[in-house]
């Protein structure tokens, strides 16, 4: 096995140096092209930060081409980690994420080098015209690249809002896309359509299959996404074969059917991760398109990757939920219950896992790292673990099923309720498109906002009707608000965070 993330761009640069590694609409690198690229980012950080120090946070402006890729496998090759980092974020966040890490170097281009002004970064931005001519030669020294090394850290809100940056180690990475590549078939033919931005943690995936596999990453437009035709014609146009996109964005497409006018030709697997999948809008896909492989992925930006999926196969009512599966060959998951550990099925417990894919820590968080990285004795002597704060449960067959956030477990009117189950039969209306339920905890109300399907013109009132025919009376929201449009984030997925504000 390699012993870092740079063997896998050598292996790819040894086999194949002039296949087409990553493209966006307008540009392309080949392997050797992406090699060279990240040896110049390489050799203009060594020069900006020399000496001899410990691995520090290069920021990177997260444009959406080609750059970033070659600018984090370039500050992998100064032998410092990288932190991705949205260049539209609110300035507050952008600067509070740049002053917790402690970032004296930013990479980005011509259009960040105002913002950077704006938010009042005082360090070096490094855009492309500014690296060096010279690449990098270092492979003796890139060889000696400890796998214990930290290789990338994503910012994350959570549930507080505060960002907060998970520090991820070369060994970790490399553990997960082993066993992934493992457990799925992959060949140096396939295609990979990005979806989401490279500032968020799902993203690695996408980069490092792309590495492992020596395959091809296309960086779909953003805009494609609100225009389902225009999509399938772009994962025509450049042959796409495996997709990773968040539940929202396949539900967009499902809502606006593109199928009976143009068919995704090459498409073979569609993975979805980040959010529950509303298994009315699988279903339309898997209508229209019944030859493809379904995947539901879990996992947690706490760890590399995914630590259960779940092959969609059999019929599913709308609904139903998906089953998050079974573990990946590099984890162990388990559920406890106060204390004991789950294996019945129909009892929940929260989520601990096991795996080499673990996090390093929380940066610059001892107490919320020893929160929430623990160690546990499950039957087999003590290990380190990661808390999820998710709650699940067996099924008959024994797989996984995701219950909701412990967070978004409630104690309303006596009983104990799982916000997840309102949205999930809210949800499963025909008239309802996508919905999210909050709770008011200092009104103790419960709250849904909904989005409409084209054309329904119902109100809270009806939708309230209805919901009253299908839930428990005490887990019928108090209010329901029917939007327009439910706020989106910049990976397509429901923005909760927003939504709080509008309790």
């Amino acid at each position: 096995m390699v012993k870092n993330i740079l063997a896998y761009l050598r292996e790819c640069v040894e086999r194949h140096p002039q296949k087409r590694a990553v493209s966006d609409r307008n540009r392309s690198l080949t392997f050797a092209e992406l090699d060279q690229t990240a040896r110049r980012y390489g050799q203009t950080i060594r020069n900006a930060l020399p000496g001899v120090r410990a691995p520090s946070p290069v920021g990177v402006l997260c444009s959406r081409d080609v750059e970033p890729i070659a600018a984090f496998l370039g500050t992998v090759y100064s032998r410092n980690f990288y932190v991705p980092l949205d260049p539209d974020a609110p300035g507050e966040k952008l600067r509070a994420i740049i002053e917790d890490a402690g970032m004296e170097i930013i990479l980005g281009g011509d259009r960040d080098v105002s913002r950077m002004g704006e938010i009042g970064f005082s360090g070096m931005l490094i855009t492309p015209d500014k690296l060096a001519i010279e690449p990098l030669e270092a492979l003796q020294d890139d060889a000696a690249l400890s796998e214990e090394e930290p290789l990338y850290m994503v910012y994350t809100s959570g549930s507080t809002g505060k960002p907060k940056g998970v520090l991820k180690s070369h060994k970790a990475e490399i553990s997960y896309i082993e066993a992934f590549c493992e457990t799925f078939s992959f060949s140096e033919t396939d295609v990979i359509g990005n979806q989401t931005p490279f500032f968020f943690d799902a993203a690695a995936k996408d980069l490092y299959l792309m590495l492992k596999m020596g395959i091809t990453m296309e960086i779909i437009p953003t805009e494609c996404f609100a225009l389902p035709p225009e999509l399938m014609q772009y994962l025509n146009q450049r042959q796409i074969t495996v997709a990773f996109w968040v539940p929202t964005v396949l539900s967009i497409v499902a809502q606006l059917n593109p199928f009976s006018e143009i068919r995704p030709e090459t498409l073979r697997s569609v993975f979805f991760v980040g959010e529950v999948m509303p298994m009315k809008h699988l279903n339309k896909w898997r209508e229209a398109l019944p030859d493809l492989q379904y995947v539901n992925l879990y996992g947690q930006s706490e760890l590399c990757g995914i630590c259960c999926f779940y092959e969609v196969r059999g019929p599913f009512s709308d609904e139903e939920s998906l089953p998050v599966g079974a573990p990946l060959k590099n984890c162990q998951v388990y559920l406890l219950d106060q204390g004991t550990v789950v294996t019945e099925p129909g009892r929940i417990g929260e989520m601990y896992i096991v795996s080499d894919a673990l996090a390093m820590e929380y940066y610059h968080d001892p107490e919320k790292t020893n929160t929430s990285f623990v160690t546990k004795d499950f039957g087999n002597g003590p290990v380190r673990c990661f808390k999820t704060g998710d709650l699940a449960q067996y099924d008959t067959k024994g797989n996984l099923v995701f219950a909701s956030r412990s967070d978004f477990q409630i104690k309303h009117m006596g009983h104990r309720i799982e916000l997840g189950e309102i949205e999930t039969v809210a949800g499963a209306l025909p008239e309802i498109a996508r919905c999210c339920c909050l709770y008011n905890s200092e009104k103790k109300r419960i709250v849904l906002f909904c989005e409409l399907t084209e054309g329904t013109e119902w109100t809270g009132t009806e939708i309230k009707r209805r919901l009253k025919t299908k839930l428990s009376s005490y887990m019928v929201p108090w209010k329901i608000h029917v939007m327009e449009a439910l706020p989106l984030n910049a990976n397509g997925k429901l923005d909760r965070q927003t939504l709080k504000t509008l309790l």
